[in-house]
C-alpha cells in the first residue's frame, strides 16, 4: 500500500459520531423547546391572519462558533520535542491560532499548514504518516443530539474509529477540537493493525506551542 499525504482542511464537517466533540457543538440555545420554537416559527404564516406576504423564520443550526481556548502554561511547552522540527517549522508553529499537539518524533519530513482558526501537522515516518489537526471553531447543531465516547484517552474521553485501515481518534483539549490519524504501509510496519499502538502514539502526542504562548 502506498502511504500518500491527503491534504485537509480544518473547516471540519462533521460526522455524526463526532458530533459535539471535535468539531461540532450540540449546545442547545433555550433547551429543546427553544429548538421547537424555531422550527414552528419556520412554518408558514397565513397572509389572511397577518396582512403581509407569507414567510418563512431561520431555523438555527450550523452557525460557526469559536471555541474558548485554555492556553496551556509556557513551562509545559516540551522544548526537546520542539528542537527536533527544523526551525522553519517552527516559526510555523508558533504562528498557528490554537496550541498545537504534535508527535515527539519529526520523523524524516514534518509539515505545518494553518488558518485563522486551525492547524495540520503531518509527520512522516519509515512506512507511516501522523496526521496532526486542530480546531478552534464548532458548528452549533441545536437538534442533533450527542454522543458517548468510545475510549478514555488523553485527560479526557473521545472516539476512536478505524476506516480503510486508517486510524482516526478525535477529542477536546485545551477547549481545542483535535483528530490525531495514522496511516501505515503495514509491509513495512508491524503495529498497523495494533490499537495498543495507535493509543501510545495519541498519548505520546505533547505541546510544542502556538500564537500567544502561555496566558
Amino acid at each position: 500500500m502506498a502511504v500518500h499525504v491527503r491534504a485537509r482542511a480544518l473547516g471540519w464537517g462533521c460526522t455524526a459520531w463526532f458530533i459535539g466533540l471535535c468539531g461540532c457543538s450540540s449546545v442547545e440555545p433555550g433547551g429543546e423547546r427553544g429548538g421547537a420554537l424555531a422550527l414552528e416559527r419556520s412554518a408558514e404564516i397565513p397572509a389572511a391572519t397577518t396582512g403581509n406576504k407569507p414567510q418563512r423564520g431561520r431555523v438555527l443550526g450550523g452557525e460557526r462558533a469559536a471555541r474558548v481556548i485554555a492556553w496551556p502554561a509556557a513551562e509545559r511547552i516540551d522544548h526537546v520535542a520542539r528542537a527536533r522540527y527544523d526551525a522553519g517549522l517552527q516559526a510555523r508553529i508558533d504562528d498557528a491560532p490554537i496550541p498545537v499537539l504534535a508527535p515527539p518524533e519529526a520523523g524524516a519530513r514534518a509539515v505545518l499548514t494553518s488558518g485563522p482558526s486551525w492547524y495540520a501537522l503531518t509527520v512522516h515516518g519509515d512506512g507511516y504518516l501522523l496526521h496532526t489537526h486542530g480546531s478552534g471553531e464548532a458548528r452549533v447543531h441545536p437538534h442533533v443530539r450527542t454522543f458517548e465516547p468510545t475510549h478514555p484517552m488523553r485527560d479526557g474521553a473521545g472516539f476512536v474509529t478505524r476506516n480503510e485501515e486508517i486510524w482516526s481518534a478525535s477529542w477536546i483539549e485545551h477547549g481545542v477540537a483535535y483528530s490525531f490519524e495514522i496511516e501505515c504501509d503495514r509491509r513495512a510496519v508491524t503495529w498497523c493493525d495494533d490499537e495498543r499502538a495507535f493509543m501510545t502514539r495519541l498519548e505520546s502526542l505533547v505541546y510544542v506551542g502556538g500564537r500567544g504562548g502561555a496566558r
